[in-house]
This record gives structure tokens, sequence and C-alpha cells, in this order.
């Protein structure tokens, strides 16, 4: 999987650019926002989502760690692929889709391209416990002790942050030791 890339602006568009990375081009889909700030022939790097499926695959790229985990939750939600995660993003930043998804705003994210009635109920079910985890410090889980050790672990061994928090989130209140919420953590995922 491809996870960063850093290379030399070739070619840019609208929602997608050619990076030459050690002769390579690789094109990689990114937002409007993050095409605007960019300039061809300047040196840029960019976390990367590798989106593998039957019939393609395709790099999403992305200025932040925190753009790169708010699209990777988006894709936990049912009905939600890639292209319509990036469009949410480019219409809300990551703060904002945190304030809606908490205020339970419907109206807000029914006013992005490709999101009906149905789909933002589903972001708001799906997300309004995850999206806690990154609203504040990306390093931080709310809750105690054991759920931000857990966090750590779970990390440590090989869960990307935005599983990491969403297997915390998952856990029963009753788990007493970091070990159990481990186990419960590695049983639902």
């Amino acid at each position: 999987m491809i996870a960063f890339l850093k290379g030399i602006v070739l070619e840019k568009q609208l929602k997608s650019l050619i990076l030459d990375v050690n002769g390579v081009g690789y094109e990689i889909r990114i937002g409007v926002t993050l095409a605007e700030s960019i300039k061809e022939g300047r040196e840029l790097s960019l976390k990367i989502y590798h989106h593998i499926s039957d019939s393609e695959q395709s790099l999403f790229g992305f200025a932040t760690a925190e753009d790169l985990e708010y699209f990777e939750l988006l894709l936990l939600v049912p009905s939600i692929g890639p292209k319509t995660a990036m469009s949410v993003l480019d219409a809300a930043a990551p703060k904002i889709l945190a304030q809606a998804v908490h205020a339970g705003d419907m109206t807000s994210l029914t006013n992005i391209s490709g999101i009906g009635r149905r789909t933002a109920e589903r972001i708001i079910v799906e997300l309004k416990g995850k999206i806690s985890f990154i609203a504040g410090d990306k390093n931080k889980v709310v809750g105690g002790k054991i759920q931000q050790e857990t966090f750590e672990a779970l990390v440590s061994i090989g869960f990307k942050p935005a599983q990491a928090k969403a297997a915390v989130q998952k856990l029963p209140q009753e788990i007493a030791t970091v070990e159990e919420a481990v186990k419960a953590a590695l049983k639902t995922s």
C-alpha cells in the first residue's frame, strides 16, 4: 500500500494532479481546496489513501493526517465511497463536519452535492461516537486511562489511528483491563 508520496507537481487539474516521484508519475485525486494551493513545478508531500477495487486502483492525496483520518472515517459509512468522501471533505472542512455530526445537523450535510437525507442520517449515526476522538487532540481518546492505553496498544500493533479509535469506541463499559480491551477490540475488528 502507498501511504505517503513526495515529489514534483508535473500537472494540476481541478481535482487531481500528477506527481513525479523519482521519474514515476502518480495520478492522485485531491480536494479542490488543496488544488487551489498547489503550483506546478513545486515539491509536494502528500498523505495517501490507496483505494483498490475490482475494477481500478486510485490514489487520494491529503495535506494533513487529520484530513486523511476524516476521509477514512467517512468510508466506514455504508454507501459512501472514496469519491463521495472526497466531495464531503471538499464541501465541509473536518472541524465543520465534526460539528455537523455532533449537532445532528442534517441540513448542513444534505447541502453537500451527492448527499441525500438517508446518507446524511447514516453519516450522523455512524460517526457520532467515532468523530469525537479526532475532533480534539489526535492522540487523545475520550474516556479513561484504559481507553487511552488500549488505543495506543492497537496503534502499536498496526491499527490505523482511525481504526483504533473506532474499535475503542465500540468497547463495552464493563472492561476492567487493557488486556481485556485489546482482546475485545481484536474480536470486533
